[in-house]
Protein backbone atom coordinates (compact mmCIF):
# COMPACT_ATOMS: atom_id res chain seq x y z
CA UNK A 1 0.00 0.00 0.00
CA UNK A 2 1.55 3.37 -1.04
CA UNK A 3 0.86 5.71 1.74
CA UNK A 4 1.67 9.53 1.12
CA UNK A 5 1.90 11.69 4.84
CA UNK A 6 2.11 15.54 5.10
CA UNK A 7 2.24 16.81 8.67
CA UNK A 8 1.96 20.76 8.62
CA UNK A 9 0.35 21.42 11.99
CA UNK A 10 3.62 23.33 13.46
CA UNK A 11 7.25 24.71 12.82
CA UNK A 12 8.74 21.84 11.64
CA UNK A 13 7.00 20.16 8.30
CA UNK A 14 7.28 16.40 7.51
CA UNK A 15 6.31 14.61 4.21
CA UNK A 16 6.55 11.21 4.02
CA UNK A 17 5.90 8.18 1.42
CA UNK A 18 6.11 4.46 2.30
CA UNK A 19 5.33 1.93 -0.59
CA UNK A 20 6.19 -1.67 -0.04
CA UNK A 21 9.53 -1.42 -1.33
CA UNK A 22 10.84 1.83 0.05
CA UNK A 23 10.27 4.33 2.65
CA UNK A 24 11.17 8.00 2.26
CA UNK A 25 10.99 11.01 4.59
CA UNK A 26 11.23 14.76 4.23
CA UNK A 27 11.70 17.18 7.08
CA UNK A 28 11.65 21.03 6.64
CA UNK A 29 12.73 23.27 9.87
CA UNK A 30 12.34 26.81 8.46
CA UNK A 31 9.44 28.03 10.15
CA UNK A 32 5.97 28.63 8.98
CA UNK A 33 6.85 28.62 5.31
CA UNK A 34 4.69 25.51 4.13
CA UNK A 35 3.16 26.95 1.50
CA UNK A 36 6.30 27.33 -0.79
CA UNK A 37 7.78 24.34 0.38
CA UNK A 38 5.12 21.37 0.75
CA UNK A 39 4.55 20.69 -3.40
CA UNK A 40 8.52 20.56 -3.44
CA UNK A 41 8.74 17.70 -0.69
CA UNK A 42 6.00 16.12 -2.11
CA UNK A 43 7.80 15.60 -5.64
CA UNK A 44 10.81 15.14 -3.77
CA UNK A 45 9.34 11.70 -1.89
CA UNK A 46 7.75 10.70 -4.93
CA UNK A 47 10.52 10.81 -6.87
CA UNK A 48 13.02 9.38 -3.71
CA UNK A 49 10.50 6.25 -4.08
CA UNK A 50 9.92 6.04 -7.66
CA UNK A 51 6.12 6.24 -7.17
CA UNK A 52 3.64 7.73 -9.68
CA UNK A 53 1.27 10.43 -8.15
CA UNK A 54 -1.80 8.34 -9.29
CA UNK A 55 -0.15 5.03 -7.57
CA UNK A 56 -0.74 6.33 -4.21
CA UNK A 57 -3.46 4.49 -2.36
CA UNK A 58 -3.80 7.02 0.91
CA UNK A 59 -3.16 10.23 1.49
CA UNK A 60 -3.06 11.25 5.34
CA UNK A 61 -2.66 14.77 6.88
CA UNK A 62 -2.44 16.21 10.03
CA UNK A 63 -6.01 17.60 11.33
CA UNK A 64 -5.33 19.66 14.77
CA UNK A 65 -4.46 21.47 16.68
CA UNK A 66 -2.02 23.61 15.33
CA UNK A 67 -1.47 26.64 13.08
CA UNK A 68 -4.33 28.41 11.49
CA UNK A 69 -2.67 28.41 7.65
CA UNK A 70 -0.69 25.27 8.25
CA UNK A 71 -3.19 23.17 8.40
CA UNK A 72 -5.47 24.95 5.80
CA UNK A 73 -2.36 24.29 3.59
CA UNK A 74 -1.99 20.67 4.41
CA UNK A 75 -5.35 19.56 4.49
CA UNK A 76 -6.21 21.36 1.26
CA UNK A 77 -2.94 20.13 -0.39
CA UNK A 78 -3.90 16.08 0.79
CA UNK A 79 -7.47 16.73 -0.72
CA UNK A 80 -6.13 17.64 -3.76
CA UNK A 81 -3.43 15.27 -4.20
CA UNK A 82 -6.05 12.43 -3.33
CA UNK A 83 -8.54 13.66 -5.98
CA UNK A 84 -6.08 13.37 -8.79
CA UNK A 85 -4.61 9.73 -7.41
CA UNK A 86 -8.36 9.03 -7.10
CA UNK A 87 -7.88 7.41 -3.37
CA UNK A 88 -8.99 7.88 0.36
CA UNK A 89 -8.02 10.37 2.68
CA UNK A 90 -7.83 10.21 5.93
CA UNK A 91 -6.48 13.09 8.82
CA UNK A 92 -4.59 12.43 11.96
CA UNK A 93 -5.39 14.06 15.21
CA UNK A 94 -1.81 16.01 15.64
CA UNK A 95 -1.08 15.67 19.48
CA UNK A 96 -1.80 12.25 19.63
CA UNK A 97 0.99 11.71 16.49
CA UNK A 98 3.42 13.96 18.43
CA UNK A 99 3.15 11.71 21.26
CA UNK A 100 3.50 8.46 19.07
CA UNK A 101 6.63 6.28 19.53
CA UNK A 102 7.20 7.67 23.17
CA UNK A 103 5.17 4.95 24.89
CA UNK A 104 7.65 3.09 26.46
CA UNK A 105 8.44 6.55 28.49
CA UNK A 106 7.96 6.16 32.55
CA UNK A 107 6.00 8.62 32.68
CA UNK A 108 3.51 11.10 31.40
CA UNK A 109 4.15 11.96 27.79
CA UNK A 110 3.44 15.87 27.08
CA UNK A 111 2.79 16.88 23.32
CA UNK A 112 3.21 20.40 23.44
CA UNK A 113 2.89 23.71 20.43
CA UNK A 114 2.73 26.96 20.74
CA UNK A 115 -0.35 28.39 20.68
CA UNK A 116 0.91 32.49 20.99
CA UNK A 117 -1.07 34.60 23.49
CA UNK A 118 1.03 32.93 26.40
CA UNK A 119 -1.11 29.93 25.68
CA UNK A 120 0.04 25.90 24.10
CA UNK A 121 -1.76 23.01 22.46
CA UNK A 122 -1.21 19.98 24.63
CA UNK A 123 -2.63 16.68 26.09
CA UNK A 124 -0.75 14.23 28.38
CA UNK A 125 -0.49 10.54 27.97
CA UNK A 126 0.57 7.28 29.72
CA UNK A 127 2.09 4.18 28.06
CA UNK A 128 0.05 5.17 25.06
CA UNK A 129 -3.42 5.84 26.54
CA UNK A 130 -4.85 9.17 27.06
CA UNK A 131 -5.04 11.13 30.06
CA UNK A 132 -5.74 14.33 29.52
CA UNK A 133 -7.93 15.71 26.79
CA UNK A 134 -6.79 18.12 23.88
CA UNK A 135 -6.62 21.89 25.27
CA UNK A 136 -5.93 25.67 24.74
CA UNK A 137 -4.50 26.43 27.98
CA UNK A 138 -1.37 28.84 29.81
CA UNK A 139 1.44 26.34 30.35
CA UNK A 140 1.77 27.43 33.80
CA UNK A 141 -1.72 26.33 34.52
CA UNK A 142 -1.75 22.75 32.51
CA UNK A 143 1.51 21.66 34.87
CA UNK A 144 -0.39 22.33 37.57
CA UNK A 145 -2.95 19.77 37.30
CA UNK A 146 -0.46 16.69 36.07
CA UNK A 147 0.30 14.20 38.14
CA UNK A 148 3.27 15.21 40.91
CA UNK A 149 5.23 12.13 40.86
CA UNK A 150 5.51 11.24 37.56
CA UNK A 151 8.68 11.81 35.40
CA UNK A 152 7.55 13.79 32.24
CA UNK A 153 8.38 13.83 29.07
CA UNK A 154 7.49 16.89 26.77
CA UNK A 155 7.83 16.42 22.97
CA UNK A 156 7.03 18.59 19.61
CA UNK A 157 9.19 21.32 18.31
CA UNK A 158 7.63 23.76 20.70
CA UNK A 159 8.84 21.17 23.99
CA UNK A 160 11.70 23.66 24.46
CA UNK A 161 9.42 25.76 26.17
CA UNK A 162 8.66 23.72 29.17
CA UNK A 163 12.38 23.19 29.83
CA UNK A 164 12.47 25.23 33.36
CA UNK A 165 9.51 23.22 34.71
CA UNK A 166 10.46 21.01 37.50
CA UNK A 167 10.22 17.01 36.42
CA UNK A 168 10.68 17.72 32.62
CA UNK A 169 12.83 16.39 30.02
CA UNK A 170 12.68 17.51 26.72
CA UNK A 171 12.45 15.44 24.07
CA UNK A 172 15.82 15.65 21.92
CA UNK A 173 14.30 13.62 19.42
CA UNK A 174 10.72 15.43 18.99
CA UNK A 175 10.84 14.91 15.03
CA UNK A 176 12.49 11.68 14.70
CA UNK A 177 9.91 9.15 13.31
CA UNK A 178 7.05 10.96 12.74
CA UNK A 179 6.27 10.66 9.29
CA UNK A 180 5.67 6.58 9.69
CA UNK A 181 4.18 7.29 13.13
CA UNK A 182 1.80 8.94 10.84
CA UNK A 183 1.31 6.27 8.19
CA UNK A 184 1.14 3.99 10.92
CA UNK A 185 -1.90 5.87 12.46
CA UNK A 186 -3.46 6.96 9.10
CA UNK A 187 -3.50 3.32 7.42
CA UNK A 188 -4.55 1.69 11.15
CA UNK A 189 -8.22 4.68 11.14
CA UNK A 190 -8.34 3.87 7.60
CA UNK A 191 -8.68 0.22 8.25
CA UNK A 192 -10.99 0.79 10.85
CA UNK A 193 -13.26 4.01 10.29
CA UNK A 194 -12.46 4.17 6.27
CA UNK A 195 -11.61 7.42 4.50
CA UNK A 196 -12.99 10.47 5.98
CA UNK A 197 -15.68 12.76 3.94
CA UNK A 198 -14.98 15.10 1.09
CA UNK A 199 -16.06 17.94 3.31
CA UNK A 200 -14.09 17.05 6.39
CA UNK A 201 -11.97 20.62 7.78
CA UNK A 202 -9.28 21.25 10.26
CA UNK A 203 -9.59 20.58 14.17
CA UNK A 204 -9.35 23.94 16.04
CA UNK A 205 -9.47 24.34 19.25
CA UNK A 206 -10.20 28.05 19.01
CA UNK A 207 -11.60 30.95 17.20
CA UNK A 208 -8.78 32.12 14.88
CA UNK A 209 -8.21 36.10 14.47
CA UNK A 210 -10.71 36.40 11.55
CA UNK A 211 -13.57 34.72 13.43
CA UNK A 212 -13.22 36.84 16.27
CA UNK A 213 -12.98 39.78 14.44
CA UNK A 214 -16.11 38.72 12.88
CA UNK A 215 -17.98 37.77 16.18
CA UNK A 216 -16.74 41.06 17.55
CA UNK A 217 -18.35 42.74 14.84
CA UNK A 218 -21.53 41.17 14.97
CA UNK A 219 -22.05 41.76 18.92
CA UNK A 220 -21.48 45.65 17.93
CA UNK A 221 -23.68 45.56 15.78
Amino acid sequence: MNILAIETSGRVMTVALRSNESFCEFVVNQGFAHGGALMPAVARVLEQTRIDPSDINLVSCSRGPGSFTGLRIGMATAKGLARGANCPLKTVATLPLLAAGREHWPGIVVPLMNARKNRVYTAAFRAGERIQADVDIALDDFMKILPKDESILVTGSDAGMAESYHRIVVDPLHAAGRGMAMIHMAQSLFMSEGGDPSDIGPLYLRLSEAEIGMATKRIGK
